[in-house]
């Protein structure tokens, strides 16, 4: 495949693509490089298996490139002859060297998996070291730990001995001085008990005076109480018939009186009573009030009935001729009603002069019982200060028994503390015990560890010298590669490409020497480190043993401690059993003597309650009297206030009645003015449209005027009719008389305040008369003798309306309309002469005019009301 060397043609492409494959046969294989120099003793067998395998490999290699130094010359004369041949052969070399490469490679993987795992367990080694470094230092931390504990533990073993000491004086002290102000107390106790007995001895002798004193005063109350009960009998005797005026009053209200409540203690009762008392008081004052302001209603009462019973009267006395029955029957009525009003004044005043009786009565029973009530209260007093000074020596003697008891109750948590800090002392040792074991526990595990990793050092020891007899027999082997190498490159030199090869021998090579010196400087490091480990292990141990030893020491004196503690624990014990008999036996005296002085009490106020039960026996009997009289009164006053209620519920009815029957009266007469004034207007409407009024008038004043002048002087002396005087009040709301032809100026603006001239005048009296005649019949006209305007009005024809001059009510107006329809030739003469008589019936009418007013202004009134 190779041209020779004396060649200088054109070298073909194939050449240069079949080269590196004919150098490869005459390169170091690169599985040399890849030997490890420290292999495990798994891997031992099977890479010297590999060896041997690959010696014979090499003896070939090296072979052939002895037999290619040796014959250069005959194989570049053959070249050309044998060009076939060496073709077959550089395939099957090309086919053997594929295959001998992969062979390597595989082996050149394995071989750098098994240095992986060469330097991953060095690694682990190596962490195994740092954790028994990181072991040691914990260990040297413990310990330190464990000897500040133990410096502790002698400082609390200290300081415990300190307050043991310090509590077993504080005890001692406390116990003498226990009994020091035991035996004061029980001297002082006994000294105060006897000074009480001597008080109460002269307590007692003064309440026998008191008692003789209170009995007298006692024996005066009974006489006292035996006047006052011939009083009590001589009252219920006039008040016997006041009981039966009450039932009957209480079936009438249908009231009771509710049940008194008593109540248990006397002091209550006490209470109660005063507050009832000033009850009564404010009631009596209430009463007071309410009867003035009676008094001030019935005084206006009958003030308002006079001005009712005037205006009555005056109301009445116009409408007697209308309706005379109305007035009979508010006649009746007021006179029934001045007759019940009467009767009750007189009821009244009855009853308040019983009132006034009965109420002096109360008013001296309730000062006795106010000055009895502060006679028992002052007793009561007195009783109440002794039992407070009792109470109070009872008190100081509880204080005194207190006052032991949490004497007693001290010493007891002096010694529970004590207790307490013993028990924690125990705890705290057996708690550095327990550390100690634990220490010690762990330091023979790390013995253990240690004692083992000395073990394994041999076997470190021969797989670094089988690393570094493998490493030699490499460098063996790679020096007598590198000297056939070197041998052949001088014999033949190698093409331009063998540069990559001698780089990666050289990398090789310095990979090998970085290997052989991490491997030296690793297994000294590891020898250097197991060497400090024993002896720090070593050291430690020691150390720990003395720990040991010094730990037992201070548990055997903390032992003995403990042991003198319990000695002293029991002594005192001892002393406080003999202080809690000592202050039973006192407790003993103390319960005899306060139940010495319970009795005596007891029996003191015994007595004294018996006595005060009697007197507020005495003081309930008299309070039920007294509110059995209250009661009374307050019935008698409620009936009176019913009654008067009553009476002002008929006055109001009676008002109301009237009130109806006047607003009746008052329709009643506005609904006839109504029919009037419809009448009237109706008539005067029918005399203006036919034109007959003016006629008419003419007609009647010439026919009259003679008998007018005679009479003159006799109509102005005479009174008016009363006809006029009755229609005054219709005519003066119907201002059409102005409008009739032919009256004079003067007979304008009067108004409503009289009658105007041409009706108010004695000539329009005698027309009223000529025209308004009473006695005439009434007689029936029909629809068309009546005309147009007779057919407006809605009052039948024969219903009596007024007339246009003097409002008479008994002319019917078809029969004024036949009257006026009968002088239809005379009016016209009649208003060519009005206007000469309209001076001369002036002159008349200012004559006629002051009687006038006179009796119209005694009419309005009425007309107002």
């Amino acid at each position: 495949m190779f041209p020779p060397s004396d060649s200088t043609g054109l070298i073909p492409p194939s050449h240069f693509q079949a080269r590196p494959l004919s150098t490869l046969r005459r390169m170091a294989p690169t599985w040399l490089s890849d030997i490890p120099l420290v292999q495990p003793p798994g891997h031992q067998d099977v890479s010297e298996r590999r060896l041997d395998t690959q010696r014979p490999q090499v003896t070939m290699w090296e072979q052939d490139v002895s037999n290619d130094r040796q014959e250069p010359g005959r194989r570049g004369r053959s070249w050309e002859l044998q060009g076939s041949q060496a073709l077959s052969q550089q395939a099957e070399v090309i086919a053997r060297q594929l295959q001998e490469l992969r062979r390597l490679e595989e082996e050149v993987r394995l071989l750098r998996e098994t240095s992986l795992q060469q330097k991953m367990r060095l690694e682990a080694q190596a962490m195994e070291l740092e954790a028994l470094a990181q072991a040691e230092k914990a260990g040297r931390a413990e310990a330190e730990g464990l000897r500040a504990a133990l410096a502790g533990a002698e400082v609390v073993r200290k300081n415990l001995e300190e307050g043991s000491q310090r509590e077993l004086e504080e005890v001692q002290r406390l116990h003498q001085e226990q009994l020091s102000s035991l035996t004061q107390a029980h001297q002082e106790a006994l000294s105060s008990l006897t000074s009480k007995a001597e008080g109460l001895e002269k307590s007692l002798s003064s309440l026998e005076t008191r008692r003789a004193g209170e009995a007298k005063e006692l024996a005066e109350a009974q006489r006292e109480a035996e006047l006052l009960r011939k009083q009590l009998s001589k009252t219920q005797e006039d008040l016997e018939a006041q009981v039966t005026l009450v039932e009957n009053l209480r079936k009438y209200v249908g009231e009771q009186v509710p049940p008194e409540v008593h109540s248990q203690t006397w002091e209550l009762e006490r209470q109660k009573f005063l507050e009832n008392m000033q009850h009564l008081q404010e009631d009596r004052d209430g009463l007071h009030a309410t009867v003035e302001l009676l008094q001030v209603r019935v005084q206006s009462l009958t003030h308002i009935l006079a001005l009712q019973e005037e205006e009555l009267t005056r109301k009445v006395q116009p409408s007697d001729s209308l309706e005379p029955e109305f007035t009979r029957k508010c006649q009746s009525l007021l006179n029934r009603w001045r007759e019940k009003v009467f009767a009750l004044m007189v009821q009244l005043k009855a009853q308040e002069l019983e009132h006034s009786d009965s109420v002096k009565q109360l008013k001296g029973q309730v000062t006795s019982l106010q000055e009895q009530v502060t006679a028992q209260s002052q007793e009561q007093a007195i009783l109440q200060r002794s039992l407070q000074d009792k109470a109070a020596e009872v008190e100081v003697e509880r204080m005194g028994s207190r006052g032991l008891q949490l004497e007693l109750s001290r010493a007891q948590e002096a010694r529970r503390q004590w207790q307490q800090q013993t028990t924690s002392a125990e705890e705290q040792l057996r708690l550095v015990v327990n550390a100690i074991s634990s220490s010690q526990i762990w330091l023979e595990s790390t013995m253990a560890k240690v004692e083992e990793a000395a073990a394994r050092l041999p076997s470190l020891n021969n797989r670094l010298s089988y690393a570094v007899r493998k490493v030699h027999t490499i460098r063996g082997l790679t020096a007598r590669k590198l000297a056939l190498a070197q041998l052949r490159q001088e014999s033949c030199p190698l093409p331009p490409p063998v540069t990559d090869m001698s780089l990666e021998l050289q990398q090789l090579r310095e990979e090998r020497n970085r290997l052989d010196a991490e491997l030296q400087l690793s297994a000294r490091l590891i020898q250097q480190e197991v060497g400090r480990a024993r002896e720090q292990g070593e050291a430690e141990r020691q150390q720990l043993s003395k720990v040991a030893q010094q730990l037992e020491q201070e548990l055997q004196q903390t032992q003995e401690s403990l042991a003198s503690l319990g000695l002293q624990l029991e002594v005192a014990r001892q002393g406080q059993q003999e202080s809690t008999e000592e202050a039973a036996s006192l407790r003993q005296e103390l319960t005899q003597q306060q139940d010495l002085y319970r009795q005596a009490l007891q029996e003191k106020v015994a007595e004294v309650e018996t006595r005060l039960r009697e007197q507020l026996s005495d003081t309930e009997r008299r309070l039920n009297e007294a509110r059995r009289e209250h009661a009374k009164a307050v019935v008698s006053l409620r009936q009176i206030q019913r009654r008067a209620a009553q009476e002002k519920e008929r006055s109001q009815e009676l008002r109301r009645l009237q009130e109806e029957a006047r607003k009746e009266e008052g329709q009643r007469l506005a609904w006839r003015l109504q029919e009037l004034e419809r009448d009237k207007n109706l008539m005067l409407a029918t005399l203006q449209q036919e034109g007959l009024l003016s006629r008419y008038k003419q007609q009647r004043l010439l026919a009259v005027l003679p008998s007018l002048l005679d009479k003159k002087k006799s109509v102005v002396s005479s009174p008016r009719p009363p006809e006029c005087s009755a229609s005054v009040p219709v005519a003066a709301a119907v201002p059409t008389r102005e409008s009739i032809k032919g009256l004079g100026p003067s007979t304008k603006g009067q108004g409503a305040n009289g009658c105007t001239s041409a009706i108010s005048s004695p000539d329009s009296c005698v027309m009223s008369g000529v025209l308004c005649d009473p006695a005439r019949p009434l007689t029936s006209f029909s629809d068309a003798q009546l005309g147009p305007k007779s057919l407006l009005s809605p009052s039948p024809h024969f219903l009596c309306q007024p007339c246009f001059l003097c409002n008479h009510e008994h002319l019917p107006l078809s029969g004024a309309h036949l009257l006026l329809s009968s002088f239809p030739g005379s009016l016209s003469v009649l208003l060519d002469d009005l206007q000469g008589l309209s001076e001369a019936i002036s002159k008349e009418e200012a004559v006629c005019q002051g009687d006038n007013l006179d009796r119209c202004s005694s009419s309005n009134p009425q007309m107002s009301s």
